[in-house]
């Protein structure tokens, strides 16, 4: 029959020492495994969001070369870049399309800036006050689904040809996002935060301004998101039909020459515009709501 001898109280004192120092180093190995796996997520995510538009590029030159698609109003990738290299080596052309992105961002921020704070303002409003919810909520909720671009004849006749009607589709389609997003986000968050307010008997500005507001917060953002990508279509839109500037007369000047190149390096910068704007949202959502991003 085996015997144990007792062991030493030093060799007792050196076993117990060495444990927190074995549990912080399986600690730290558990640590550098999850970071290793959340870089290797990322690096799947980022090869695949860059490798599948390049894929679809390289199989849209192979087809134009193999005659499958026509040339002539699809150029493979490798003719618009050519054009967009003649296009920035004159001094002329790009000076016009350097006007055309500032007239064009000129319109969206100052109807972004505009329709977003009248959409939360009445939103808020609206969510506050059951008689003016109520009277406004028909007129509304008839008017948000109404294709925008239908109303701008009206506008142009009220406002004229310039950038006033333009700025006022615009701020009309981003005002009915907010405003929507805003409501639903005030009447439908979570009841709890009102009843501790009332608990404590918070005064009622207190309770919707400190309290239910800041709840509703992530639908606030949301809905400035979706504003912002409405902002975008409508200013494209308008300068189509009645522009003498910005990128949607650009597209829609070179697609009346069949200049297809050209018109293609306007939905481009089109496309790059709407990636940076939704790139810019998702950072404004990280930043006030870090918790609904989260």
């Amino acid at each position: 029959m085996a015997t144990h001898l007792p062991r030493s109280p030093a060799a007792t004192a050196l076993a117990q020492s060495e444990t927190p120092f074995a549990d912080a180093g399986g600690a730290a190995q558990a640590v550098a495994a999850a970071q290793a796996g959340q870089q290797r997520r990322h690096a799947h995510r980022l090869a695949l969001g860059l490798g599948f538009p390049l894929a679809l590029i390289v199989l849209w030159e192979v087809l134009v070369a193999a005659g499958i698609i026509d040339r002539r109003f699809f150029p493979p990738p490798t003719a618009i870049v050519a054009s967009a290299a003649a296009l920035s080596s004159d001094p002329l052309e790009r000076a016009m399309l350097a006007n055309d992105m500032l007239a064009s961002a000129w319109r969206i921020a100052a109807s972004y800036t505009l329709g977003s704070a009248l959409g939360i303002a009445t939103g808020i409003t609206m969510a506050m006050s059951p008689p003016i919810r109520f009277a406004l909520g028909p007129l509304i909720n008839a008017a948000y689904p109404t294709p925008k671009l239908a109303v701008f004849p009206l506008f142009i006749v009220i406002f004229g040809l310039g950038d006033a009607s333009k700025i006022a589709l615009i701020t009309f389609g981003v005002f009915f996002m907010t405003c929507m997003s805003t409501l639903s986000g005030v009447m439908y968050s979570n009841p709890i935060y009102r009843d501790v307010a009332q608990a404590f008997q918070f005064p009622r500005a207190t309770t919707w301004f400190r309290v239910v507001v800041p709840a509703a917060l992530p639908a606030i953002v949301t809905g400035l998101k979706l504003g912002l990508g409405q902002a975008l279509i409508l200013v494209v839109s308008t300068e189509m039909v009645s522009g003498q500037d910005g990128i949607g007369h650009f597209i829609w000047e070179s697609w009346q020459v069949l200049n297809i190149s050209r018109m293609f390096i306007g939905l481009i910068i089109a496309g790059l515009a709407g990636g940076a704007a939704m790139l810019f949202g998702d950072f404004i959502e990280k930043r006030l709501t870090p918790w609904a991003s989260n």
